[in-house]
């Protein structure tokens, strides 16, 4: 009789991938659906637009030396470093290209979706969760800025995080909790100014929640470090952002609506409906919150409200008051409290049908503006990798006259091969070539005077882009090479930029 050589061992049976997978939750299996969703719908056009002005000038910074950045950022940039910090390693990694330096945008943003499931499931429901999540995975907005090479992403991330700690510690009051709170809440005061309008309001609830010295040190890690940065603030407060005077900041209040709901399309004529149509937003919100709620539900929805609200209206306060930094991206840490309230409105049990029209109208809302942002060059950045592309590689020493001022001098010397490519122009200075970048739409009479040949003309997204040789070499200051542009183009050159570039052979 033969018997086994060995009794007594359990036999080896290979594990059932279809029972495995039927032991996941279908709510953790839609979460994980979403998030990578969002992570194809970030990744996917992540390099296809170019560079606008403020990435072009971290992306300068990022070029640097980390010694030499840390110099020129403590000089130049209005925020604090965190971004900066953290991007400077990254892009050794993954290169200072659109790809590379977004990519840090990218994964800060997918991140996000899973924190805003967990605050929406913290506060008020599994289901509000879920829609919470499947907004910020859709929002062009968030898409956007999840596709920036700046800090405005990883701002959104770390408030997201302190966010959710916040409330699991309001609920709970549970020393990890608050540990975790005081962690995120320091990275975002040393990402972005803005965050103060999310963390302070939080530290000021935690500690009328608990009066204990474990809250008064855990709110004192993040005033520390911005007491740390306070020096850095001050010098740059004195020397306020002049573009921002440029827009009224009654404009500026109606585009945080619009770009919250609409992404880059807030330059559109949407603009003059926008106040009307976030107050029937808020209108509806509300009425299906208060029929359709539960106690506990209706609380948590208050307690996202109010956070949002203080992001939202303490810096609009200030500005009326003469201290103006009003701008939408600014205020980002307001999303996830936002979409939490709007998916705790969308799923209350008694209003699910009212809910989830609503649901349903702002999902399909945010993927037809997310299509049309990327089948429509007007509402995308600037295509100054495509002007840098027409204007080629120069014949001698050259200087391009760009008529979109500040914004195109440094993304265009970003993207130009050649030596000695610099947005700061010495006068006089010999060219050999004027080149002109204005808007396809000027069609102003203009002269092409004697000694100068067109030698290349292109539209790129709206901008017409010649290049015209001279003769012989000529010594020209930047107010002679405005004039010969205005000859050339036809429209004075008053507030335009220069960019210098001397031929590479």
């Amino acid at each position: 009789m033969l018997t086994p050589a060995r009794t007594g061992e359990a036999l080896a049976v290979p594990a059932d991938p279809v029972s495995w997978a039927r032991r996941i939750p279908a709510e953790v299996m839609l979460l994980v659906g979403l998030t990578l969703l969002g992570a194809v719908l970030r990744f996917a056009t992540v390099s296809h637009q170019s560079f606008w002005l403020d990435e072009a000038l971290a992306a300068r910074e990022l070029h640097l030396s980390f010694g030499s950045m840390l110099d020129s950022i403590g000089r130049g940039e209005p925020n604090p470093p965190l971004f900066f910090l953290i991007a400077w390693p990254w892009t050794r990694v993954f290169s200072v290209s659109e790809a590379g330096i977004r990519s840090l945008s990218v994964v800060a943003g997918t991140a996000l979706i899973p924190v805003a499931y967990l605050c929406g499931r913290e506060l008020v429901s599994r289901r509000a969760g879920l829609l919470a999540a499947a907004f910020t995975a859709l929002s062009p907005f968030m898409i956007w800025y999840s596709q920036e090479a700046r800090e405005y992403m990883l701002l959104a991330a770390f408030c997201g995080a302190s966010f959710l700690f916040f409330t699991r510690f309001w609920h709970r009051r549970s020393r990890r909790s608050l540990i975790w709170w005081s962690v995120f809440s320091a990275l975002a005061v040393l990402t972005h100014y803005f965050a103060a309008f999310l963390v302070w309001p939080e530290a000021l609830a935690l500690l009328y929640r608990e009066r204990s010295r474990a809250s008064v040190l855990a709110v004192a890690a993040p005033a520390i470090v911005e007491a740390a940065t306070l020096p850095h603030f001050i010098s740059h407060a004195s020397h306020p952002l002049g573009w921002i005077g440029a827009f009224p900041l009654s404009v500026r209040i109606k585009q945080v609506p619009v770009a919250f709901a609409l992404g880059s399309i807030y330059q559109s004529s949407a603009l003059s409906h926008a106040l009307i149509g976030a107050a029937i937003l808020a209108a509806v919100v509300i009425a299906l919150l208060v029929i359709g709620a539960r106690t506990d539900e209706l609380r948590g929805a208050g307690v996202a409200a109010a956070v949002a609200g203080a992001v939202l209206l303490v810096p609009l306060v200030l500005a009326a008051f003469g201290h103006d930094y009003y701008v939408p991206r600014a205020l980002i840490a307001a999303w996830i409290p936002l979409a939490v309230v709007i998916a705790a409105a969308c799923t209350s049990i008694r209003t699910w049908i009212p809910g989830g029209a609503l649901a349903l109208l702002i999902a399909g809302t945010f993927v037809y503006m997310n299509i049309r942002i990327n089948s429509d060059n007007t509402y995308q950045r600037p295509n100054w990798r495509g002007v840098a592309a027409a204007l080629g590689r120069p014949s001698g020493s050259r200087a391009v006259v760009a008529y979109d001022g500040g914004f195109a001098a440094v993304p265009i010397a970003l993207y130009l091969h050649g030596n000695a490519v610099s947005s700061v122009v010495p006068t006089p200075v010999p060219i050999d070539e004027l080149d002109v970048v204005g808007s396809v739409y000027a069609n102003a009479p203009r002269t092409f005077p004697a000694g100068v040949r067109l030698i290349g003309h292109d539209a790129v997204d709206g901008y017409l882009v010649e290049r015209f040789a001279l003769s012989s070499p000529t010594v020209l200051t930047q107010s002679q090479m405005r004039a010969r542009a205005q000859r050339l183009y036809g429209l004075p050159a008053t507030g335009s930029t220069i960019v210098l570039q001397r031929s590479s052979a």
